[in-house]
């Protein structure tokens, strides 16, 4: 843990800076179990300090990282539906467009096809609609049959049906029937308001059905960022929660967004859940699929917290010097289960084992080490 490793660091500089010998605590503390004596007059406890706990407002930090990418529904790429060759781009890279805006047009010999098929379908149902409403009038004059008139319904029906059939092939597509012409070039439209953000038309050049899309609109006013949070955090992260991101290309400039949603799933190879941040995107520094810095900071809540120099990892379990009160230069080793630690690494919070009024060894805890 990161918190131990602040504190390993430390004893690490204090160990060289003492090497030399000015303190040998192998002869002036006494251990029995958990509990240390220093002898009285030791130059050890000029080096340590002690502090009385008491709770104070603490708030979880930490940082990870994360993928710019836009809203959902914000982001469309863009490909064509028919074989065939691209006649007259209308837009170009970084072009503001709404939905419905022609993008591209493309000349198809399918599209044409199709198109040719439902305008005879057009027909067929106005002639079909025509032949029922001539003989329902018939019928009423006792001139036609019921059969006969119920033969020219289901006409008009099946007539009715390939129509709409043909426009939901089209609407499916992008494309309103209802703005048709016959022999008229594909319009390519675009599905969302937005900028384009990549664009690879060329006129004249031959684009496939089954082909990657040629072009790419997104709106990126406002982004979601997806971070990877490890287990261990993900009880600090609340929904509603603020966040700061990060960018490579201002690294002390901070955008605030807050927690959209926290994942339920838990990835089995990294042990890390999905957490979805929305921020505002007004200057449009957050590029889709930018990594970011996520620092998260949950509300201050009251906690036992204590210097990352008080606490030392065991073998199994991290401890601390408690320092009874007026015994002097006794110490106890207690056990303790410690949380996250502050963006600095400098304060810890306590889980377990301490208990506000308590008196603990704040520094010099170095020396107490057996």
């Amino acid at each position: 843990m990161k918190k131990t490793y602040y504190a390993i660091a430390v004893a690490c500089l204090l160990l060289s800076s003492c090497k030399g010998g000015d303190i040998d605590n192998t002869e002036e503390i006494t251990y029995r179990g958990d509990t240390l004596t220093v002898a009285a007059g030791s130059p050890v406890l000029t080096k340590v300090t002690t502090s009385v706990l008491d709770k104070e407002p603490f708030s979880s930090e930490f940082r990870t990282v994360g993928t710019v990418q836009a809203e959902m529904g914000h982001y469309a790429e863009v490909g064509v539906p028919f074989d065939g060759r691209i006649t007259t781009s209308k837009v170009m890279l970084g072009s503001r467009v709404r939905a419905g805006h022609t993008l591209f047009e493309v000349s198809s010999p399918e599209f044409f096809e199709a198109g040719k098929i439902y305008f005879q379908n057009i027909r067929n149902y106005e002639t079909a609609k025509s032949a029922y409403e001539r003989k329902k009038s018939l019928q009423d004059a006792g001139v036609v049959s019921v059969r006969e008139l119920e033969e020219a319904y289901a006409g008009m029906e099946n007539a009715l049906q390939e129509k709409a059939a043909s426009e939901a092939a089209f609407r499916a597509y992008g494309i309103d029937p209802a703005k048709m012409a016959p022999g008229q070039a594909m319009k390519i439209i675009s599905p969302i308001n937005g900028e384009v953000v990549r664009c690879d038309i060329t006129p004249g050049a031959f684009t496939k059905a089954d082909g990657d899309a040629l072009l790419a609109v997104a709106d990126l006013s406002r982004v979601w960022v997806t971070a990877q949070v490890k287990e261990r955090f993900i009880g600090t992260v609340t929904k509603g929660g603020k966040v700061e991101i990060f960018t490579e290309a201002e690294p002390e400039t901070a955008i605030w967004g807050s927690v959209l949603n926290v994942g339920n799933l838990v990835d089995e190879q990294t042990r890390s859940v999905q957490v979805i941040v929305s921020c505002d995107n007004p200057e449009m520094k957050l590029k889709h699929g930018m990594y970011v810095s996520v620092h998260f900071i949950s509300e201050p809540k009251d906690a036992i917290v204590v210097p990352s120099t008080s606490v030392f990892q065991g073998e199994e379990n991290s401890y601390v010097y408690m320092a009874p009160e007026n015994s002097g230069n006794v110490f106890i080793r207690r056990q303790v289960t410690i949380g996250e630690s502050n963006d600095d690494n400098t304060r810890v919070r306590i889980l377990n084992g301490l208990q506000a009024g308590e008196r603990i060894v704040a520094t010099g805890g170095l020396y107490l080490n057996n």
